[in-house]
């Protein structure tokens, strides 16, 4: 992670009180201090963890989230400079302000506003921070001391990936459907306070089921493909995570990422204890709820794409056939084995019912 720029500024508002004057500050923090470089790595690892799951979206239009969005495109079109980052973290916090001025409830807080890049690619990330006793600034707003912060304590918080951004930019307006670029963390309980956050960054919910069906399949893939303890599981995790998704189609409800993890954890190592599996089921859930797999603390199953993951079509000159993936191998002793030396296609252990109804047809 290459931290580029960092500010912090305070929303002054307690409950059922009116806001006070923010505390905005002028300067861009020294991204070399370690206290600054440890709080923001703090505040991207637990975004996207279990207890701070990220919802998928886009921005809202203009007449229903505001102006940061547009506010946000001058931004990219200004090369990201020192000042217009803080130029867009001032135009933000007045948007807060805004937002949160006729929330009866709403309390403000501490908020860091982060430009950094991972992977190759660009991110801003804006985050509440509540815990005073994790975050101690001095009368600057500048990290002096940081204690780790709390997995629950991560109040509130957006992301907005610039590359994903430019491609839905770019994008038809079919495929655009198919596209998220941001997404936030917010609390579960107390949602008509919270919501003013959410609001005032642009964030509106919404990701494709197909998306979200995609990338749980192919997550619980990678995810036992990259560990060697449970790469010899991976064909069994595929096939429960596909039976999960089979029978939220069926039952007509929506998929939980808990569930999800659920599914597959029989395919963890038997001589694992509970501890060893609860590492594995947060890492799990981290991986699923990235950027890169986007799947959201609820989703609804895409039936066409679970088809689409889970079987294979092949045909040839006289016949066609759909397989289901988990029953293809390249062991003699797979239900359906393919021999791509000898250019063969067995199928093993076939049911009464499939004997009955060749031997009916052969009749014929």
């Amino acid at each position: 992670m290459n931290l580029i720029f960092a500010v912090i500024h305070q929303l002054v508002k307690e409950p059922r009180e009116r806001l006070m004057p923010s505390v905005i500050v002028d300067d861009v923090l020294d991204c070399t201090l370690d206290t600054v470089d440890t709080l923001v790595r703090d505040v991207i690892r637990l975004y996207g963890t279990k207890d701070n799951n990220a919802v998928f979206g886009t921005f809202g239009s203009e007449d229903e989230v505001g102006t940061f969005p547009r506010h946000f495109d001058t931004f990219l079109n200004e090369n990201c400079t020192a000042e217009s980052f803080l130029a867009l973290t001032h135009r933000a916090m007045r948007s807060l302000e805004v937002k949160s001025r006729d929330v009866n409830f709403a309390s403000g807080g501490y908020l860091l506003f982060s430009l950094y890049e991972n992977g190759g690619q660009q991110f801003l990330i804006v985050a509440m921070i509540k815990q005073k006793e994790g975050l101690q600034l001095d009368e600057n707003l500048v990290p002096v001391g940081i204690i780790e912060l709390d997995l629950n304590k991560l109040h509130q918080a957006a992301k907005i990936n610039f590359s994903r951004y430019a491609q839905y930019q770019n994008a038809e307006e079919e495929e655009q459907q198919e596209l998220s670029y941001l997404s936030f963390v917010s609390p579960k309980s107390n949602q008509s306070a919270s919501g003013y956050f959410i609001k005032a960054l642009g964030c509106s919910k919404g990701i494709a089921a197909s998306t979200a069906t995609s990338g749980c399949i192919s997550g619980i893939t990678s995810f036992f493909q990259s560990k060697s303890e449970l790469r010899e599981s991976k064909t069994e995790a595929r096939k429960d995570v596909i039976t999960y998704l089979r029978e939220c189609i069926s039952l007509n409800r929506q998929a939980t990422i808990g569930d999800v993890v659920g599914s597959v954890r029989s395919c963890y190592p038997s001589n694992y204890e509970e501890e060893d599996k609860v590492v594995l089921d947060n890492e799990l859930n981290a991986l699923l709820n990235s950027d890169e797999y986007q799947v959201p603390s609820t989703f609804v199953v895409h039936e066409s794409t679970v088809n689409k993951k889970a079987r294979i079509k092949v045909k040839s000159d006289n016949w066609q056939a759909q397989l289901e993936k988990s029953a293809l191998g390249v062991t003699s002793d797979a239900e359906i084995h393919f021999d791509r030396e000898n250019r063969k296609l067995t199928f093993n252990r076939l049911s009464n019912e499939a004997i009955n109804t060749i031997t009916d047809r052969l009749r014929d």
